[in-house]
């Protein structure tokens, strides 16, 4: 099939490509970056150089396009703008989406969040979870504001497939989660942070994994895609087994976190720097979040790794590519 995607620079994008490739399907990418272009159509993908945020950039990408696969977004707890969030996040999928409809599209594959649909500590979000309001970042309040769109396309003919991951690591994730994981290996994170709050973790051969059967998924089907929430605490408790290191017992106090957060951010309103701490990535760790992924395993048969399998495949990377200091 000849599929478009965007967001392919980003973590998951580039498995996600090179996935399709590799099943044989022709891959057209979404690019906003010349080197990235020059980049990646040397690796054999053809290239669109476009911006979602400019609706002008987009005309006539669907052209002899069957699926599209759309990743495209800010993920992240900081800003120096948030209205960014929202220029990227909701308008950019609206621009995408308003192009999208003027061609005959066969499936709109919409990569989501479980951010999106986040539900109060100690409940369980699934596929017909409702995200009560309160967001603990732009980034999740924006992610929301997709999902609200996506339903009115839908009403309006678009064939879209929602999929809502966790928090998605596996090999090369040394940014996010497995910047964490990294540093309680190499015995720089020397104590827990809210050890009770729970991670909806999912690895990316998973990920990528529902993402391929979502091209033969009927329209109007959503997936929660989660491995296994598990507490923060469990998580430095199990790396360091994986590692035969003594278990950290010490936590570091909420309030200290806060202070450091917040000061992180006072100092980043002078410098336009990234906070070491944002406070909106404070706040999301802190409430964390649990989704049940019962659906995809019931319907799709998804055997999803679990916290045990997912860090012991991540640290076997980490090691493979030098980064833990033995």
């Amino acid at each position: 099939m000849n599929i478009l995607v965007t967001g392919a620079t980003g973590y998951i994008g580039p498995f996600l490509v090179n996935k399709l490739k590799a099943l044989g399907h022709t891959v057209v990418i979404l690019v906003r970056k010349k080197e990235d272009f020059h980049r990646l159509e040397s690796e054999g993908f053809k290239c669109i150089l476009g911006d979602v945020t400019k609706k002008e950039s987009l005309v006539g990408i669907f052209k002899n396009i069957e699926i599209l696969f759309h990743l495209a977004n800010i993920a992240s707890w900081w800003l120096p703008n948030n209205q960014t969030y929202y220029d990227v996040n909701v308008k950019g999928t609206v621009n995408l989406f308003e192009e999208a409809k003027k061609f005959p599209l066969k499936k709109v594959i919409h990569i989501s969040s479980i951010a999106a649909i986040r539900q109060p500590e100690g409940i369980i979000a699934n596929e017909e979870s409702i995200h009560q309001g309160d967001f603990e970042s732009h980034y999740s309040r924006s992610k929301y504001l997709v999902e609200k769109e996506t339903v009115k396309y839908m009403k309006d003919g678009l064939p879209l497939v929602t999929l809502n991951p966790g928090v998605v690591t596996g090999p090369r994730d040394t940014k996010t989660f497995g910047k964490t994981v990294l540093g309680i290996a190499n015995g720089k994170v020397k104590a827990k942070f809210f050890p009770g709050s729970y991670i909806p973790l999912v690895y990316i051969d998973n990920v990528i994994e529902v993402m391929v059967k979502a091209i033969d998924l009927k329209v109007g089907s959503k997936y929660v895609v989660v491995g296994e929430n598990i507490k923060i605490g469990d998580v430095f408790d199990k790396v360091c087994r994986i590692m035969k290191k003594e278990r950290i017992i010490k936590t570091t106090p909420n309030l200290i976190l806060s202070l450091v957060s917040y000061y992180s951010e006072f100092v980043s309103f002078f410098t336009n720097k990234r906070p070491s701490l944002p406070v909106d990535g404070l706040k999301a760790i802190k409430i964390g979040a649990q989704a049940s992924s019962k659906k995809s395993v019931d319907e799709l048969g998804i055997k999803y790794l679990d916290g045990d399998q997912i860090l012991t495949k991540l640290i076997d990377w980490f090691n493979k590519n030098n980064l833990i200091n033995n």
